[in-house]
């Protein structure tokens, strides 16, 4: 149901990787002692997998400094208790560690700990939230299992035929699509040779709503008659995933209209005078 969006792709390669860590560790079980390789299944492996993914976090909060920051050198750290806690966008908390004190006779006063502490007020019986951070709904249903409506961190990843390893990863109204805009621009600059300034950025619009229009026509929708078919919890994260990737797209093409508008403007101010269509 998710295929014609970037999510589809992204799902496929994390199976892919897993399968082969499996592979990898089955191997190493088996030949350890053939019955237990034979009980390491995929399912079993994918649990745990799952479990690891959607709960680990970043080694790096157990330094003096604490930071949800990865860096090559981070490893997966599980902390039992603390990561019960579902996510709250925006809420206001704080990761503090506190080392032993070592005397000089080398004891150690008290052992380390490592504390979530919630700045906002909460009454007896609400539930205590945790925050996961700006992450969009691409990475809250892959990573988490859940969505969130209207998210506004959301994001969608494009690429332009022909450039190869370059991505840019545009938010909500067309947030950091300057650099794809650039780039097509670029592209069409080198193919025409044009001094015509106007003309370049007219058929750079014309290129990138093409572009965008493509991906819109491919975005899977709801009246699809697996939909009824669904898990209401799926349904509900491909509807907000979906959503926002439609939202992101429209607002992409809004900029290529305002391009197109700035281009005219160009070109009446050098006496000529050009008509769009539809």
């Amino acid at each position: 149901m998710f295929k014609g969006t970037n999510l589809y792709g992204a799902t496929l390669d994390r199976e892919r990787e897993w399968r082969t860590e499996w592979s990898q560790c089955n191997a190493v079980v088996a030949d350890a002692d053939p019955k237990w390789g034979t009980k390491f299944s995929w399912e079993s492996y994918l649990t745990v997998a799952t479990y690891l993914s959607s709960r680990a976090f970043p080694s790096t909060l157990l330094s003096r400094t604490p930071s949800l920051q990865s860096s090559s050198l981070t490893k997966p750290i599980l902390l039992p208790g603390i990561d019960a806690l579902n996510h709250g966008r925006g809420q206001p908390v704080s990761w503090v560690v506190s080392y032993p004190d070592i005397n000089d006779d080398n004891t150690t006063l008290k052992a380390p700990s490592i504390s979530l502490v919630l700045h906002a007020p909460a009454a007896p019986g609400q539930e205590l939230l945790n925050n996961y951070g700006a992450k969009p709904n691409s990475e809250l249903i892959l990573g988490y299992g859940f969505s969130l409506p209207q998210n506004p961190d959301d994001t969608i990843v494009l690429k332009v035929g022909g450039v190869d390893g370059e991505k840019w990863e545009v938010g909500r109204s067309a947030r950091g699509v300057n650099g794809l805009w650039n780039t097509i621009l670029r592209l069409i600059q080198e193919d025409s040779g044009s001094s015509s300034e106007y003309e370049d950025k007219l058929d750079a619009a014309s290129a990138l709503t093409d572009m965008v229009h493509a991906l819109l026509v491919r975005l899977p929708t709801e009246d699809n008659p697996r939909y009824v078919e669904m898990r209401p919890d799926v349904a509900s994260m491909l509807h907000d995933y979906v959503g926002g990737q439609r939202d992101i797209l429209l607002s992409v093409i809004e900029f290529a209209r305002e391009q197109e508008r700035f281009a005219v403007g160009t070109a009446r101010a050098q006496g000529i005078e050009i008509v769009l269509e539809d």
